[in-house]
């Protein structure tokens, strides 16, 4: 209810911040959803983001597509990408899957520099932006802001309905014991490549919004540290929480900014301080803050039933630890 407020409460260059962080929120999303309930880490984040955002802004620029119109091709097509980025996954995990995924990550902005008769190249690419329709009271920003949160709830309603029943309960299990998943008849191949498309998928979506808020993008967008920075959203925010991946979005996006505001020279230090200060006090993230004040307050075997049905709750947040 809070989001849905915003429009009425700040000015309207803060209200085009929020939509970037609501972009960046659904990427995170994604990544929550591939390495906090399917245990499947990936460092490509960024690079799949940019994917959504170039497939956005090739089909607007030289196709005549309307942006919105665009949004659900380029999930379609990061998705499609993130399964093949997902192969590794079939053989390597853990520290191997990182670097590839990394790899890919510093590969993408070389890669979209070599194909500048499509991207642009260095001097990127300027799109349309959908101008908000004359029966509508509000400004260009409220308008664009209106249309990533219908895009954010489109995203969690798609990974609250893949969490429950069967679904969530696969995810879960390739996370916590694959060999035992398999000896259950779970098909391991299926449940990654399924867990990488998803999550692809909603990274393409959310850098399709990005590239419709900025109207313009270049390779400089989407460097490595973009990847960091979704990861860290993600760990910020709560790695197993779907509410924790906006929270952590926003922290991405407007932390950096306030700490460079404080010390132009020491914005760089200051952020790295928050960053270790935020773990230190939530280990878990924001959003398992709620979970480990419930765990203080709550003992024994109502400890027990409360957190286990609570989505997304890890093995170790269960009873006996």
């Amino acid at each position: 209810m809070a989001a849905l407020g915003l429009p009425l409460t700040v000015p309207d260059f803060l209200l085009f911040e929020f939509s970037i962080a609501v972009s960046y929120g659904i990427a995170v999303l994604g990544l929550n959803l591939l390495l906090g309930f399917t245990g499947q880490i990936c460092l490509a984040q960024g690079a799949l983001f940019g994917v959504g955002a170039y497939t956005t802004a090739i089909l607007n620029v030289n196709f005549g597509w309307d942006p919105v119109a665009t949004l659900p091709v380029s999930a379609i097509v990061t998705g499609s990408v993130g399964v093949l980025l997902g192969l590794p996954a079939l053989r390597l995990q853990g520290l191997q899957l990182a670097i590839i995924t990394f790899g890919v990550a510093c590969a993408f902005p070389q890669l979209l520099l070599k194909m500048d008769g499509l991207t642009g190249g260095v001097t990127g690419l300027a799109t349309d932006q959908p101008f908000a329709p004359k029966w509508f009271a509000g400004s260009q920003e409220a308008w664009l802001y209106g249309l990533t949160l219908i895009c954010a709830a489109v995203s969690v309603l798609i990974v609250r309905r893949l969490l429950r029943g069967d679904t969530g309960r696969l995810m879960r299990a390739v996370r916590d014991n694959p060999v035992i998943a398999e000896a259950m008849g779970i098909n391991l191949v299926k449940g990654r490549l399924a867990a990488f498309a998803v999550s692809s998928a909603l990274a393409g979506l959310g850098g399709g919004l990005f590239c419709i808020l900025n109207g313009f993008i270049s390779p400089q967008s989407f460097l490595p540290m973009k990847s960091i920075d979704i990861l860290i959203g993600g760990i910020v925010g709560g790695i197993t929480s779907i509410a924790g991946a906006f929270i952590g979005a926003v922290f991405v996006v407007f932390v950096p900014g306030v700490t460079t505001d404080i010390s132009p020279a020491l914005g760089g230090l200051i952020y790295g301080l928050c960053l270790i200060g935020m773990m230190m006090v939530a280990r878990q993230g924001i959003a398992g803050l709620r979970i480990d004040k419930l765990k203080a307050a709550v003992p024994g075997t109502l400890k027990f039933k409360v957190l286990s049905r609570m989505p997304g709750a890890l093995p170790g947040q269960l009873g006996g630890e």
